[in-house]
């Protein structure tokens, strides 16, 4: 089973590979630990006859009703990310080398589900995936950003900054993400943490400035 907390992978087998993709197709715009659980409600009726999660779903889409099983398994936004299963399944898609438009180019997946996958399945990955909670600890960082995950020339531009961000941080891309979901998402992490990212933020800050600032925003402040 997918576990959020503990996503980056760079060993992965192809059957981890397939797994973790579906997982991230689950995970747009839901809660991860929610997308996890779901998926692997529906690939746990798997047998060795078909243990990798692709030949699994091209089976029930032969089988039965592909989207239908997915709600049952509680998989959100099921007609429309069965599409995504489905065209995936039948990519013949190489996910080892795949690149971040091979990965667009399958209908469903965004840039920050792609650049998800990759950056946290493949070492040294410079893509950025801006959820709510990456595009939150940017706003706290003085940033304009919107409410919602940008696409095109917006998700580039705020992607390079990002990079900055996890430049200065010292840390990998993977890791910084990995942080700040737990930390913006409540998950569990400790004091240290937390008091890295305000750091982090106020270094940011004291180095660029503030290029809009909402007074109404509160920062990260304590554990919650």
């Amino acid at each position: 089973m997918i576990d959020p907390k503990n996503i980056t992978s760079f060993n992965l087998s192809q059957d981890g590979l397939e797994e973790v993709l579906l997982f991230w197709i689950c995970a747009a715009g839901k809660n991860g630990t929610t997308a996890a659980n779901s998926l692997e409600k529906l690939l746990s009726k798997q047998n060795k006859k078909n243990k990798h999660p692709f030949d699994f779903i091209r089976l029930i889409d032969k089988q039965s009703n592909l989207a239908e099983e997915m709600r049952k398994a509680g998989i959100g936004c099921y007609n429309n990310k069965a599409k995504t299963f489905r065209a995936l399944a039948y990519s013949g898609l190489n996910l080892k080398i795949c690149s971040v438009e091979e990965l667009e180019a399958i209908p469903g997946i965004g840039p920050k589900t792609a650049r998800c996958f990759l950056m946290h399945s493949r070492p040294n990955q410079k893509y950025a995936g801006l959820d709510r909670h990456i595009l939150n600890f940017m706003s706290d960082c003085g940033i304009s950003t919107p409410k919602n995950s940008p696409s095109g020339k917006k998700y580039k531009n705020l992607e390079q900054i990002f990079l900055k961000i996890a430049e200065m941080s010292k840390k990998s891309v993977a890791d910084l993400d990995l942080l700040i979901w737990k930390v913006y998402s409540n998950r569990h992490t400790d004091e240290s943490g937390i008091e890295f990212l305000n750091r982090l933020k106020s270094k940011w800050i004291a180095y660029y400035g503030w290029k809009s600032y909402d007074k109404t925003k509160s920062s990260l402040g304590s554990s919650k």
